[in-house]
């Protein structure tokens, strides 16, 4: 059976996000046994499966001496590149049919906490979300890193949350797509829709109130095909970069145009043709300040791909080999990559493994994948960006309980928890992003 990456997932994972909630945990091995809901908001997917057996690291994960603060107490001036915000809860997962000791939190009396974590481990409680208040998703972190844009988790629209992350006050605005902040620096939204058929999608500009401000012409894209739903904005806000639908079937033709770029005032300055042939691409991110990450998807089960996509229109580099979702050579176990970081160490990236559950992969000179076994860390983790030289992951740390939010040095083959068990005694990291990117 294949199994395939969603351009919706692709999108949100894009993002840096790694969000998950109701984690079902089976097995007290660090290195085995262990699953995690590969996790994005609107695709929950949880299954308790049993690993291939694997030899576990002898070091187990060091703990962060970072003490716990408040808001108060937010040394701004240091907030920068690799400090991340966190949402944990207290509730601890459980296999399924298995009902929590008496007294435990429950999704039903928990109150989730929203940190800011220092690189070094220092946690900063911004605000609490008690219970039926939602479970919230911590979907943008504005670019000037002053706000935090939180919707609810595993919803596509509804009310979101703009959090000043210096004073904790709160602007609810009503959405029907999903948003992100308008760089550089947030002071408006941009909310999308995802295509329907042969209905585009479509993106707008909106303020802190859901007024509109400006919709882009999202129908045709001056010829390329209609709007996908992904995109990506230049770092400076002035132009974007929207990928097309591309589908290439009766509905939705193919034109092989597949990313274009736009102005602000929804001007097109040109097409990029996708780099792979027959294939439906979707910007990911900046890999460098003039180069897009590109994911492509070749139609009819052809497989995936990872690109470098020169934002001036040069010849795009394959980054990674093509995936058919085989377990071909170079890609046992991989059945999706959507996203790539580098750090020292190399070049890593989020892998989707089977029946939900996600690993961290390396990726090898010949473009392929190789699984990369973190020290503590159970094989089932996500994979959320980079602090410094670090990588920063997502999963279980021990014996039973939640995840927690984990550093990960390739060079040094150590890691770090820096929220969650045992700093904790039960509960878990339920969402997770990093300091915006300034590429």
């Amino acid at each position: 059976m294949k199994h395939v990456v969603t351009q919706g997932a692709v999108w949100r994972a894009g993002l840096g996000i790694f969000a998950s909630a109701s984690l079902l945990l089976a097995g007290c091995s660090s290195s085995s046994n262990s699953t995690a809901a590969q996790s994005s908001p609107g695709s929950p997917a949880t299954s308790a499966t049993k690993s291939a057996p694997t030899t576990a690291p002898a070091a187990k994960p060091a703990v962060a001496q970072g003490a716990e603060h408040g808001i108060g107490d937010v040394p701004w001036d240091q907030v920068g590149p690799g400090w991340m915000l966190a949402v944990w809860t207290p509730v601890t997962p459980h296999r399924p049919g298995n009902q929590p000791p008496p007294g435990d939190p429950t999704p039903e009396t928990a109150t989730d906490v929203l940190y800011l974590v220092s690189p070094a481990g220092d946690r900063y409680s911004i605000t609490d979300f008690p219970a039926g208040t939602g479970e919230p998703n911590i979907a943008d972190w504005s670019g000037d890193g002053s706000h935090a844009l939180l919707t609810p988790e595993y919803a596509t629209h509804g009310d979101a949350i703009s959090l000043d992350l210096h004073t904790g006050a709160r602007t609810t605005i009503p959405n029907q797509g999903t948003l992100k902040y308008t760089l550089p620096t947030g002071k408006a939204l941009l909310s999308s829709t995802s295509y329907n058929g042969n209905k585009p999608g479509t993106l707008k500009r909106i303020d802190m109130a859901g007024n509109d401000q400006f919709v882009y012409p999202t129908k045709d894209l001056g010829g390329a095909g209609q709007f996908s739903g992904d995109y990506i904005e230049s770092p400076d806000g002035t132009q974007l970069v929207l990928g097309t639908a591309n589908l290439g079937n009766e509905i939705v033709h193919r034109t092989d145009n597949s990313l274009v770029v736009m102005t602000n005032d929804g001007s097109i300055v040109r097409t990029l043709p996708a780099p792979m042939p027959k294939a439906m691409c979707s910007p990911v991110k900046w890999w460098a300040p003039e180069v897009i990450l590109t994911h492509c998807n070749g139609e009819k089960g052809a497989g995936e791909q990872l690109w470098e996509v020169p934002f001036n229109g040069g010849k795009p580099t394959a980054l990674t080999a093509v995936n058919t979702h085989e377990n071909a050579p170079g890609f046992q176990g991989n059945y999706g990559n959507w996203n790539a970081f580098q750090v020292a160490g190399g070049t890593f990236l989020p892998t989707a493994g089977a029946c939900g559950t996600t690993f961290v992969s390396r990726l090898t000179p010949d473009g392929h994948t190789e699984r990369v076994k973190m020290p503590g860390v159970s094989d089932s983790a996500g994979l959320a960006g980079v602090s410094g030289d670090k990588l920063v992951v997502v999963g279980q740390v021990g014996c039973g309980g939640g995840n927690s939010l984990v550093t990960y040095d390739p060079a040094a083959n150590t890691s770090t928890v820096l929220l969650g068990p045992p700093i904790t005694k039960g509960g878990g990291v339920k969402s997770v992003r990093l300091y915006p990117s300034k590429k």
